[in-house]
């Protein structure tokens, strides 16, 4: 008898031939991808065991399966997708689905589907998994609870419409890892505890100066559940959130919650600093290798804010390494990589990267991959919405925004890994001239061969956005100069796919042909068909994405990184030794 059904997003259970470029396919419009070709290109998908139970799922779904096994009277199973039909029965009392995209309004999605005017794959796969839920629900457990929760929580708050569309109770928001057990036995008692939790949602909104404020937003409908502001369970204690019992996802194991940089568009930076110590990282990542996944993929916002003591951010190398080398002299364990990371902590410590290449055993053929936040080329947007990206430097001073990253680049690529960028279009402030700068610094950095991708995103101020149910035209307001950054960010997604198709994935070498083929084929066919929309929205955008094919222009100080780093090493000792006096 399984009373709780946990089950996730059928896009979040694609593996996509382990190609890193085609994870964004998912964000893709149905119309312009086929689905022969989809299902294709999304496989394989994650293993089901015999019960029908998921080998491997999210992490944030075995987060709430460990928190019930470890303290709920509940008996509950991650279930497949494919195989809810031979769980959900009437017995069951809450069928719990975890989603990162559900409406196909993420900050990517965005930018296929132009705010949803075309369905992305990511939401036709959601709809269809909700409708067969409730096709099984209404046959079989008409009094079930249906709960959506995880990182696409916030996408109701935009469209509360599709919450009872979807045939959906209960949207969970924010961490809840040590607490859901709470919350669902309430459920099925028929009273959840007002006192622990709250009918509503979190909402954080950044003033003119970039200073984030929270408010919590009542639901009269009761659909949304948060924790309680004045709840008696604050956000959770690293030892309070358990560990996952279930293998994850591509060897996701975390290492740490928050990111400190209070850039002024990002809601993680609300959240505390916490990290987990080595050996609790550990402990999932044996959990993993019981599955057969020997790769430790480390789930972190800012990977060089391990343990962080520098109020200057300089990363403690001495924390991060040895974090790599625990999990790394385990048995059996073959790769590990951080899932985000920043850029100017490797301009500071160009060694820091090639130490863990060194632990890790990356080289040609075994690259690293990480997820960078690179926004802008502008040092003016940076000092304005994200001066704390920059640290230990400061932008203007010690160089300009452009000269770190370039800096941070040649030094990642030396070292094996390859960062995959995102930048944001239409930030407060912003003009032509900072869109200017950042197509000069993506220009550059592919003349000096630099291996990166960069992904434009729009609308990414979800704190900003949350409550608003507005979405914007992203395309039908474009400058010149706007179109032809985002042609030039695709133009480099075709380069790098033309580099790597050929080189990475996991299939036979007939297989990496025709999935290496299809990816070169698709980078190629959406560039092409990209350029001749934005041509037509504006006759002057011919003329910019022309000049933006060439400009290789960034700002600069002419800054030796060299004789920068060793006087900051100084004043630093020179300061240590003043405290310790």
């Amino acid at each position: 008898m399984v009373q709780v059904v946990l089950t996730f997003d059928p896009s979040l259970g694609h593996m996509f031939h382990n190609f890193p470029l085609l994870s964004f396919l998912p964000c893709a419009p149905v119309r312009y991808v086929p689905p022969p070709v989809y299902r294709y290109l999304s496989k394989p998908d994650v293993r089901a065991d015999e019960y029908g139970r998921a080998v491997l799922a999210p992490y944030g779904i075995r987060k709430v399966e460990a928190c019930l096994r470890l303290r709920s009277r509940l008996r509950a199973e991650v279930i497949h997708p494919n195989h809810l039909d031979r769980h959900i029965r009437g017995d069951t009392k809450i069928i719990a689905v975890n989603t990162m995209d559900p409406l196909g309004i993420g900050p990517l999605s965005l930018m296929f589907n132009n705010c949803g005017r075309e369905k992305s794959w990511v939401r036709h796969e959601f709809e269809t998994l909700m409708h067969w839920i409730g096709v099984l629900k209404r046959e079989r457990c008409p009094g079930a609870k249906v709960v959506v929760g995880g990182a696409g929580e916030w996408e109701f708050e935009i469209m509360p419409e599709m919450i009872e569309a979807l045939g959906i109770d209960y949207v969970v928001q924010g961490e809840m890892d040590d607490i859901i057990h709470l919350l669902f036995e309430g459920i099925v008692e028929g009273s959840i505890d007002n006192t622990i939790f709250l009918h509503g949602y979190r909402s954080t909104v950044f003033d003119s100066k970039g200073r984030a404020s929270i408010m919590y937003v009542k639901d009269p409908k009761g659909h949304f559940i948060t924790r309680h502001p004045f709840s008696r369970f604050k956000l959770p204690k690293i030892e309070d959130i358990p560990t996952i019992v279930g293998a994850a996802i591509s060897g996701q194991v975390e290492i740490m919650r928050g990111c400190g940089l209070d850039c002024d568009f990002c809601e993680v930076t609300t959240r505390p600093l916490r990290y987990y110590p080595p050996e609790k990282v550990l402990e999932e990542v044996k959990v993993n290798l019981r599955a057969g996944i020997k790769n430790a993929w480390f789930i972190t916002d800012n990977q060089w804010a391990y343990m962080l003591r520098d109020p200057n951010y300089w990363p403690n190398k001495e924390a991060i390494v040895n974090l790599y080398r625990t999990v790394m002299s385990y048995d059996g364990v073959t790769h590990a990589n951080p899932m985000h990371a920043t850029l100017a902590p490797v301009a500071a410590d160009p060694e820091l990267p090639m130490l863990i290449s060194k632990i890790v055993g990356a080289g040609p053929g075994k690259h690293i991959g990480v997820q960078i936040g690179l926004e802008t080329g502008s040092d003016k947007l940076v000092q304005t919405h994200m001066a704390r990206k920059a640290l230990p430097f400061r932008v203007g001073v010690d160089a300009t925004w452009a000269e770190i990253v370039v800096e941070a680049k040649m030094a990642l690529n030396a070292a094996y890994w390859i960062p995959a960028d995102t930048i944001i279009l239409g930030m407060s402030g912003e003009t032509d001239d900072d869109i200017w700068d950042t197509i000069g610094l993506i220009n550059y950095m592919a003349s000096q061969n630099l291996l990166f991708t960069v992904t434009p995103m729009a609308l990414v101020s979800l704190g900003s956005l949350r409550g608003q149910n507005a979405l914007t035209d992203v395309y039908a307001n474009l400058t010149p100069a706007q179109a032809a950054l985002i042609y030039i960010s695709w133009r480099n997604t075709k380069r790098m796919a033309e580099i790597l198709a050929w080189r990475l994935g996991s299939d036979t070498p007939l297989l990496k042909l025709l999935t290496g083929g299809l990816l070169v084929f698709g980078a190629n066919f959406w560039l092409g068909a990209l350029e001749r929309y934005l041509k037509r929205l504006n006759p002057m955008t011919e003329r910019a994405i022309e000049k933006a094919k060439t400009y290789t222009v960034i700002p600069s100080k002419g800054t030796d990184f060299r004789k920068l780093r060793q006087q900051m090493r100084e004043l630093s000792l020179n300061r240590a030794l003043r405290q310790g006096a």
